[in-house]
């Protein structure tokens, strides 16, 4: 349904501004979309590397646990319960094309930097070690999965967002005004039609009464 204006030039002026104006803010939105799809791709990339990096570490680890209670027991896997004190982590906001979203760094010290587990490693085989190291491995890539993960997150719903923009913009402010400017342009001409029409009108009834008073000899 279209919004009735009063069909004025200077409305018909006004409605011609603001669809320039949504029209560069059209732009600008799909020039933030196509930033927000190169960002996601490039993430989701990454992702999946990182994603594959931890499936092949879990299967080492499986193996390498196997190994374990195989050589060494189920008594050594109590033993192997690690010893941490709480975590802090750093909570840091990061903005992305208007997109804001967390990033989060553990806080390392001396009492987090290490794992203190209650046994004798002189006394074990090398498998508790290859064990433990893969272990420590998925420290390393925890932090940069739940990283990405979050920003991955925080861009999809940008890009939701953006796209809907977008949308509206396209299919239904636009089109509007679109409407409301054939409106008044259709209002407006009328008028001039019938304001030529009139002055057609009078001007012939004044030529015909110059004529009358010329053939008038009295």
């Amino acid at each position: 349904m279209v919004t009735k204006v009063t069909p004025t030039r200077e409305n018909l002026l006004e409605i011609k501004r603001r669809s320039d104006t949504v029209k560069y803010g059209k732009q600008l939105l799909e020039k933030k979309r196509d930033a927000l799809l190169r960002n996601l791709e490039e993430d989701r990339r990454r992702l999946r590397e990182l994603e594959e990096h931890f499936r092949k570490l879990c299967q080492n680890i499986g193996m390498v646990y196997s190994l374990v209670r195989m050589y060494e027991g189920q008594a050594i896997l109590q033993l192997l319960k690690p010893g941490r004190p709480i975590l802090h982590v750093k909570v840091m906001k990061r903005t992305l094309m208007g997109c804001r979203f967390s990033q989060f760094d553990p806080v390392q010290d001396d009492r987090t930097s290490g794992t203190f587990a209650a046994f004798d490693p002189a006394m074990t085989s090398l498998y508790v070690d290859d064990l433990l190291r893969a272990l420590s491995e998925t420290d390393r890539i925890l932090w940069p999965y739940i990283n990405l993960k979050t920003k991955i997150t925080a861009l999809e719903n940008e890009l939701k967002k953006t796209l809907l923009k977008i949308n509206t913009l396209e299919y239904t402010v636009l089109p509007e005004l679109k409407d409301q400017r054939k409106q008044i342009e259709e209002v407006l001409g009328e008028r001039e039609r019938q304001e030529r029409f009139s002055v057609k009108k009078i001007k012939r009834k004044k030529e015909k009464k110059i004529q009358y008073h010329d053939q008038d000899p009295g």
